[in-house]
């Protein structure tokens, strides 16, 4: 991508934080099903109309074929693209790719050729305000309405071009969109059911909000000198043109939202706008860098996406950072996209782990609970320290598979590559039904799984090399309710050596006792060393428990180590690739050295 910084349509979408001035008057905002139905009335297309392809010239890269060449527009005038087609016959998956606003057509090219290697057909398309005469459109003024729309109607052709090639499979299709282009895919995601995973980079998804509150009074007026009550009524027309719209009707449709962790033209606000409108699934991942991302975000948007369109394998450094478990097809519970994803840093030594698979632990009711033991190399040299793993809160219908799952798996293989046994348990899930009220109704019940669980691994001791004197749990968001429980009783056992909780819940209504309940009754010196992660940008509820169990901890002398992700988010391991959540993961490791090697 280019390095330069963004002008023409992303200067007018994304510097928007620069400006602030009077506020213009606007009507009430519409409800979100007001604005879909208009979003969906006026993209409305013929896709059995003539395409009129035209090709301009063709060349080869290597044994992958570059095709340019023209369509209809369903707007008038001519659409500029590349068609990059692999070799053969197919059936391939396809891509519809769409540039920022300074770019062109070209942005996407050198990926889709690594792409087309892999086995998928791309059409990158060029923008109405990028296209040469007579076919540009405008960006100026009330020129943007129909600008916007035609870009839209011109994808929705490009989804029409790529079902009638005859070596793209119909059912395998996706959508790539880069800032301006992240802003139209996002509401594309409300129209077209037929592309099943869209990527949106650096999007601004709330722009008609935007305009209305923060762009410089001399860009509101433009060209056409539009008074204050037209320009709220343009805003009010853009405002069903907004990816909100879209994604927020894009279910069953997958979105994976990429973002620069210092992009100057996106703020937090319309970041966490965007993300939160999405449907299910969805994935927001974040990475070192601006409104360019890098090499992280195309490794893992390819990955990504072949887990969604299913193309062949893509070359990159290191394991897969995306893939799907393979979970019974009776299973009606989908998997959440962020448990499809491992954690963002990687070591040597991880693939080489040894399992355990399938260890019954407990029997409860007429139903088995099991755990997988990882067994590092270190254990040839004698008996190694054993690390517990305890996951939070998951659907009931998930939680029989937790094992298999990247996430977990791949935070196993992460912790047992420093040289430690680790017990990924399956626990259950403590709801009873889906109201609020019951989530945290069997907390007890999982309270003492972990119990079980503990005494089992420290059974295995003899059989497995384990030291059973040398003990730390470790747990994440929902599981500090029960993954902390025996390192907070009034008498810990003098094995467990330490315990660990990531972006914790320590507290939630009708659970008794809470970690913070349980932490004010015990003899707090009494506890094992204990590491809590908090993130920034958790869920507030979450971290002011958080913050009242490190204020309680500190107060009465517990050993609490904090460590603070400010920019973090919940599963900062696997949403954030940046350096700060790596040093984090390491600085982890360094707290297990402490405390189970010394």
């Amino acid at each position: 991508m280019s390095g330069s910084r963004p002008s023409s349509w992303c200067q007018r979408v994304l510097l928007l934080a620069l400006f602030i001035t009077l506020p213009v008057a606007a009507a009430p905002v519409p409800e979100p099903a007001t604005l879909l139905a208009e979003l969906r009335e006026v993209t409305k297309h013929d896709a059995t109309a003539p395409l009129d392809v035209k090709k301009v010239r063709e060349q080869k890269r290597g044994d992958v074929t570059v095709t340019e060449l023209t369509y209809a527009s369903p707007k008038g005038g001519r659409v500029p693209a590349f068609l990059v087609t692999p070799p053969g016959p197919g059936p391939f998956a396809g891509l519809v790719f769409l540039h920022w606003g300074q770019g062109s057509k070209n942005e996407f090219l050198d990926e889709a050729l690594s792409l087309a290697r892999s086995g998928v057909v791309s059409l990158l398309v060029d923008a109405p305000h990028v296209r040469p005469e007579p076919w540009r459109g405008s960006l100026r003024g009330a020129a943007l309405y129909p600008t916007h729309l035609q870009t839209l109607l011109d994808m929705r052709r490009g989804v029409d071009l790529l079902v009638s090639r005859p070596e793209v499979d119909a059912n395998r299709l996706g959508f790539v969109g880069h800032s301006m282009g992240a802003m139209v895919g996002g509401a594309l995601a409300g129209v077209e059911t037929r592309v099943r995973a869209f990527v949106l980079m650096n999007g601004v998804g709330d722009y008609s909000k935007s305009i209305l509150t923060l762009e410089r009074e001399n860009e509101k007026k433009l060209a056409d000198a539009m008074s204050e009550q037209d320009f709220a009524v343009f805003a009010r027309k853009m405002a069903a043109l907004d990816g909100v719209v879209g994604v927020g009707a894009a279910s069953p449709r997958a979105l994976l939202f990429q973002y620069g962790r210092s992009d100057p033209w996106v703020t937090p606000e319309q970041v966490r706008a965007f993300i939160d409108a999405g449907t299910e699934p969805k994935l927001a991942r974040f990475y070192e860098g601006a409104h360019e991302l890098g090499d992280a975000a195309r490794r893992d948007r390819a990955q990504w996406l072949r887990m969604h369109l299913g193309f062949g394998e893509v070359p990159s450094y290191g394991p897969p950072m995306f893939f799907a478990p393979a979970l019974p097809a009776s299973l009606d519970t989908p998997v959440p996209e962020w448990a499809k994803a491992r954690p963002v840093l990687t070591i040597p030594g991880m693939e080489e782990v040894q399992v355990r698979r399938g260890l019954t632990y407990t029997r409860m009711g007429n139903r088995d609970y099991k755990l997988d033991l990882y067994i590092p190399d270190a254990i040839s040299q004698g008996p190694v320290p054993v690390v517990v793993l305890a996951h939070g809160m998951m659907h009931p219908g998930l939680t029989p598979f937790v094992r298999d799952l990247p996430a977990f798996a791949g935070q196993a293989r992460w912790v047992a590559a420093h040289g430690y046994a680790v017990a990924l348990v399956e626990l259950g899930s403590p709801a009873t039904g889906a109201e609020p009220a019951q989530w945290y109704t069997r907390v007890a019940d999982l309270q003492k799984r972990l119990d079980s669980a503990l005494a089992f691994v420290r059974k295995q001791a003899t059989t497995e090399k384990l030291d059973a004197s040398r003990v730390c749990l470790m747990t994440m968001s929902a599981g500090g309710l029960w993954g902390l429980s025996p390192a907070l009783r009034k008498e810990p056992p003098a094995w467990l050596r330490c315990a660990v909780a990531w972006y914790p819940l320590l507290d939630a209504p009708g659970v008794s006792p809470s970690p913070l309940s349980a932490l004010k009754a015990t003899h707090a010196k009494k506890v094992p060393p204990l590491l809590v992660l908090r993130a920034g940008q958790d869920a507030p509820a979450l971290n002011a428990a958080l913050d009242d169990f490190v204020k309680e901890a500190r107060t009465r002398g517990a050993p609490l180590t904090l460590l603070a992700l400010p920019e973090g988010h919940h599963g900062f391991e696997l949403t954030d690739d940046v350096e700060s959540a790596r040093e984090l993961m390491r600085q982890t490791a360094l707290f297990l050295e402490e405390h189970l090697t010394r």
